[in-house]
């Protein structure tokens, strides 16, 4: 019998191949983890980010675009916005989001997060995330990367945390974790980046974490923190920077255990530290030192062995006059010595010594003679000498200040010597002059205004200063942000038609001689939000114009000679807070409209509106207000608001002539705290509605 031959199709060979060949892969993310995603709860603000084109640049220099889409359920997770797979989409590996991205609202932390089994990175920056951080994050063997910062998070911080071996950065800063710190962190030999600041953390610094051999920058800062550092940190190697002010450390003994290694060193803000010299012995690596509230053992002889480009020292008790061995450290650039009792005149030697010096804060002592006294610094970005006897005019020499971006070397010298997190406290444009509460004389020199660089903040408040304004500082095209020439003996008239610029955040001009009618410009899309013009001589009636400042949150007017009514246009400024037009000849009845301000009908949570900066890494000196304060006098006793928090509403309108009835729903304002209608000519009955504000009301007066 003869056989068939047999024959061998290469066609399901081929087949196979193709279906494999990953270049043509139809994968989608698995449903576990999509599901996973969507039980976090995450919500955007519409529109959604349908579509949406994202910008990347990655570590590795390469750059481009990607698509994103919704996080909508039967969808591909690994295209949604914020979500990374691996290359055949068969996991999830990276989680991407924050509070810069489109519509971004937040989520809630649960277990769910534990089923992303080959997470790689999470990462929620300064977006609302709640919930506790769960005690299955063990189980994620591969995480290299967890920032989870200034967010609502609660709970202590798991102990399962310690078996993410290939850890190397964790942030969680900013959070409101409680407890204490975990001693097992040791066990994250790769850890580089360790942020566990701004939280409610007690009790001491586990000995066991001075075993992070490749731990770089370590910020425990604002917790309640107790006790030293300990002996073990002598060994952390590679410890670079040290974030550990804001708590309670106390420490009397000479030498605290620190690593050579150490460049940045905040210790600010803790309780009873002394420093001597031999604090310093082992810190020859030393380039940034900020320290406050401490004692301060150090003799006037003393040379250090490093160079620093920031130093700062806030009530650290220093005394006697500004210590020569700052004149050795040639590469300062910031220097901060406010509140030390320092006494006696500028040495020249700080210009000659500190020549590329940007900042200089001597706020706060007791220092006199001239602001310059060997020539100028014409570098000089941010300076504030505020509060002390210093005299003489208002130096011109600013005018031929420079952008530090044309600084040579300045940008590539922030970048390579201080940590990327202190850049923020580094004097930049606009520029920032702080001359208060000093006795300076003469004329403001109208020269300040061809400065070529925005100016932050003028402050020449309570001085001795005469003459006119240059009135070039407040109109149109000015680069001035924030002005404060109040206290002074200015006098004049403002012109006619002067249209005020609408960079102009900050106006201050109270307590001075100045006359005439107020009648400047203000334009629709000003940003000004702080308007005091009391205690001068101003006449005519109230400008029409200030209905035009959408963003109004203080004006005072008070303490001149104005008449007319008042304007109807006041119930436009929805963001007013405070509202002081007492002492003056007003007449006509309290308009209507005044019930719908919309910032005195909501009780507000605490905060500042008006502050100087925050306190924040490296700059814990807190800045006089642009407003320089506020005077109160809601019954018969002066009050007065060094700072103007955003729970401060308040309505004066005493001692006018007005008269008719007060607006039967003045209660609408609940958010009101003061209210003076005093000493008018009003009539009729007291509304009922004003039984309505009681629980936020504290002070009224009617009579």
């Amino acid at each position: 019998m003869a056989v068939a031959p047999v024959k061998f199709t290469t066609i399901p060979v081929f087949l196979i191949i193709f279906f494999t060949n990953p270049f043509v892969c139809r994968c989608r993310c698995p449903l576990q983890e999509s599901e996973a995603l969507l039980s976090l709860n995450f919500t955007f603000l519409p529109p959604s980010l349908e579509n949406q084109t994202v910008f990347y640049a990655g570590s590795d220099g390469t750059s481009g675009t990607y698509e994103t889409t919704p996080w909508i359920n039967g969808t591909d997770c690994c295209e949604w916005h914020g979500i990374t797979c691996n290359q055949n989409k068969s996991h999830v590996e990276t989680i991407d989001l924050e509070l810069s991205d489109n519509g971004i609202i937040g989520g809630v932390i649960s277990d769910s997060l534990c089923k992303l089994l080959f997470l790689r990175e999470i990462s929620m920056r300064t977006i609302d995330t709640t919930g506790n951080l769960p005690s299955c994050l063990g189980d994620l063997h591969y995480l290299q990367s967890l920032r989870i910062d200034e967010s609502r998070l609660s709970g202590i911080i798991p102990l399962s945390i310690c078996t993410l071996t290939n850890l190397t950065d964790l942030f969680l800063g900013g959070n409101q974790l409680s407890g204490n710190l975990p001693f097992c962190l040791n066990n994250l030999s790769s850890l580089t980046f360790l942020d566990l600041s701004k939280y409610r953390l007690s009790g001491q610094i586990p000995f066991t974490w001075g075993n992070l051999p490749l731990l770089y920058s370590l910020d425990i800062s604002f917790n309640q923190l107790s006790g030293t550092l300990p002996l073990s940190f002598s060994g952390l190697s590679s410890l670079a920077i040290l974030f550990a002010h804001g708590n309670r450390f106390n420490e009397s003994t000479p030498y605290w255990a620190l690593p050579s290694s150490i460049e940045s060193l905040y210790l600010s803000l803790n309780h009873e530290v002394t420093v001597s010299e031999t604090f310093f012995h082992n810190l020859t690596n030393l380039q940034v030192f900020s320290l406050s509230n401490c004692t301060l053992n150090i003799s006037t002889s003393w040379i250090p062995n490093f160079q620093l480009a920031m130093l700062e020292l806030v009530s650290c008790q220093m005394g006697g006059q500004i210590p020569p061995w700052i004149s050795t450290q040639f590469e300062l650039q910031s220097l901060t010595l406010a509140n030390n009792v320092l006494v006696g005149e500028i040495p020249s030697w700080l210009w000659d010594t500190a020549a590329s010096l940007f900042k200089l804060n001597l706020s706060r002592n007791h220092l006199n003679g001239p602001i310059f006294p060997n020539g100028r610094n014409s570098e000089m970005l941010v300076l504030d000498v505020s509060s002390n006897a210093l005299s003489g005019c208002i130096p011109i020499a600013w005018t031929t200040i420079r952008s530090p971006y044309e600084l040579s070397g300045a940008t590539d010298n922030w970048g390579s010597r201080l940590p990327p997190d202190s850049r923020e406290d580094w004097p930049g444009p606009p520029l920032t002059f702080m001359l208060n509460d000093n006795l300076f004389t003469g004329n403001i020199p109208p020269s300040l205004c061809n400065l070529s660089v925005p100016v932050r903040m003028l402050n020449l408040q309570k001085n001795k200063l005469d003459g006119t304004i240059p009135w070039c500082l407040i109109q149109d095209g000015s680069i001035f942000y924030d002005i404060n020439l109040g206290g002074n003996s200015l006098e004049g008239r403002i012109p006619e038609g002067l249209i005020v610029s609408s960079g102009i955040r900050s106006l201050v001009l109270k307590n001075n001689q100045l006359s005439g009618t107020f009648l400047p410009s203000f334009a629709n899309d000003t940003a000004l939000k702080v308007l005091d013009i009391g205690h001068n001589k101003f006449t005519g009636h109230l400008p029409k114009s200030i209905g035009n400042i959408s963003n109004l949150q203080v004006l005072v007017m008070k303490d001149n000679q104005f008449s007319g009514n008042i304007l109807s246009k006041i119930g436009d400024l929805k963001q007013l807070q405070i509202l002081d037009l007492s002492s003056n000849n007003l007449s006509g009845s309290i308009p209507h409209s005044i019930v719908f301000i919309r910032a005195m009908a909501v009780v507000a949570e605490d905060g500042y509106v008006l502050h100087s900066e925050p306190a924040s890494r490296g700059n814990f000196t807190i800045q006089n207000s642009s407003l320089g304060g506020l005077d109160m006098n809601p019954k018969g006793t002066e009050l007065y608001y060094p700072y103007i928090l955003s729970t401060l509403t308040t309505i004066d309108l005493s001692n006018n002539q007005l008269n008719g009835d007060v607006p039967l729903d003045f209660g609408k304002l609940k958010g009101l705290m003061f209210l003076n209608l005093s000493m008018n000519n009003l009539s009729g009955i007291i509304p009922p509605s004003l039984g309505d504000m009681s629980v936020h009301l504290h002070v009224i007066n009617l009579h």
